[in-house]
């Protein structure tokens, strides 16, 4: 039994060794912190990949790698641009899938908490699709395309797709509150494609609701 425990952990530490040697060529590296649920903490240079929830840290002569099994949370912040990101582990099950620990951007934290797990496209794409986006400020012709998640009041925490359809579904609204979401939308020019826009909305919703339940 300890020889296959010895093995396992061999072969996990290979795994986040290759996908850290992958990382160090894809990325741009940024200045940034981690917290291990140990409680400890490592200041450093960093990337990480959200694909396989992995993130590497190197201090000095040394390069550390870190799945999300044991991160509590990390920051990431671009000395070109100034851009700082958060991040946290959070246990996430699609559909009927057993949950699994995955790194998500803390975007607005208020009223209710809402993430963000960015993945490559072409810049073409964001032509074509009206789902939120980012150009890489690195990389010419590349984009980041932003899928929101989000902790309601009530515990809860799900996908968001951003739309007025689902926040309908999001909130579980009444058609008459559908149809105040249209008139909201419209009103103010809300675009499904900004981040502003989106927290701009979700949070207009949550305090109007909370209003009508005292």
């Amino acid at each position: 039994m300890r020889y296959f425990i010895g093995m396992l952990l061999g072969v996990v530490c290979l795994i986040e060794t290759v996908l850290a040697e992958q990382l160090k060529s894809d990325e741009e590296w940024k200045h940034g912190s981690i917290v291990l649920n140990s409680g400890q903490q490592f200041e450093g240079h960093l990337k990480y990949d959200l694909k396989n929830n992995i993130v590497v840290l190197q201090s000095g002569s040394k390069m550390l790698a870190f799945s999300a099994y044991s991160v509590e949370s990390f920051i990431a912040i671009d000395t070109t641009t100034g851009f700082i990101q958060t991040f946290f582990t959070l246990p996430y099950s699609d559909a009927e899938k057993r949950p699994r620990l995955m790194f998500f951007q803390l975007v607005f934290n208020g009223a209710f908490s809402l993430f963000v797990r960015e993945r490559k496209v072409p810049a073409s794409a964001t032509a074509t699709h009206r789902y939120p986006t980012r150009l890489h400020p690195h990389k010419e012709g590349q984009a980041f395309a932003q899928d929101y998640f989000v902790f309601l009041p009530d515990g809860n925490f799900q996908r968001f797709k951003a739309g007025r359809s689902n926040l309908a579904k999001l909130f579980s609204l009444k058609e008459s509150e559908a149809k105040q979401v249209d008139r909201f939308v419209t009103k103010n020019n809300i675009d499904f494609s900004r981040q502003s826009d989106i927290i701009r909305l979700i949070d207009h919703y949550i305090s109007r609701r909370s209003i009508a339940r005292r």
